[in-house]
């Protein structure tokens, strides 16, 4: 059954139930159960009414009231950049655990990134570096923004074994949310670089010619995910200034971990 195959997250076959919800305006405070649902797999269950919602590695711990996901949907909703018109499909494995699958309206399921365990945490720039994740820092040159194309310090790249890839990535901005894109090479230098993708992510993040971003590098698995922070002009001054030049063909400065 294709359909089965695509769960890549959680296995649905007939002996799992499971149901369908699409997300309407309001479902950032709640999110109700089907009643038929409900009344058949977990009424008897809910004498101590709190349920955890499981998706991509991590778990979200919520309650459940008059048959709504309440206290905790919020996390999982914002965890999952949701939107009105997106489709979840919950699959209930008993004891109150749900593996949940979120479709966009496209009706196509949607990828995350394997969430971290300090996936909540805003980190600055300096402070990356005792988490141990390498990044580069890069000041975008108006060539990089007329072209919508990120290069990657060939130094990085070659360190963080990037050279020679050509496949899609996750971009994850200080607002949480995923961004597909794709990781590229040129065949005449081997210069690896953020493309397709990455036009988006500046318009979505309100970057602009000159604006000095770091880049980190926090999962570097099949599909890398990188983590995006914008470095305000503030913070440049205090904490930037002492950053070696680099080779980032975005008239960057760059540092590696």
């Amino acid at each position: 059954m294709a359909f089965k195959a695509e769960m890549s997250n959680a296995k649905f076959t007939p002996k799992i139930p499971h149901f369908f919800q699409p997300l309407l305006p309001g479902f950032h405070n709640h999110l109700s159960i089907p009643l038929a649902f409900f009344k058949h797999y977990l009424k008897t269950q809910t004498n101590g009414p709190r349920a955890v919602l499981r998706s991509h590695g991590r778990t979200w711990p919520v309650k459940i009231r008059d048959r709504r996901f309440e206290d905790g949907w919020g996390d999982f909703a914002r965890d999952h950049d949701l939107h009105v018109g997106d489709f979840l499909l919950f699959g209930y494995g008993g004891d109150m655990v749900f593996d949940v699958v979120v479709f966009d309206t496209s009706a196509c399921q949607r990828e995350y990134p394997v969430f971290a365990k300090d996936h909540h945490q805003t980190r600055s720039p300096t402070a990356s570096s005792g988490h141990g994740s390498p990044h580069f820092v890069a000041t975008l040159s108006h060539y990089c923004m007329k072209r919508f194309r990120l290069n990657i310090p060939r130094k990085f790249a070659r360190f963080n074994g990037l050279m020679g890839r050509s496949c899609e990535i996750v971009v994850v901005d200080e607002q949480r949310r995923s961004w597909m894109a794709s990781l590229g090479h040129k065949e005449s230098d081997g210069q690896v670089y953020i493309g397709c993708g990455w036009r988006n992510i500046c318009i979505g993040n309100n970057l602009k010619a000159m604006d000095c971003v770091v880049i980190e590098l926090i999962g570097n698995g099949t599909m890398p995910v990188f983590k995006l922070h914008k470095v305000e002009d503030d913070e440049d001054d205090k904490g930037m200034a002492n950053y070696p030049a680099s080779n980032a063909g975005c008239s960057g400065r760059t540092i590696y971990f």
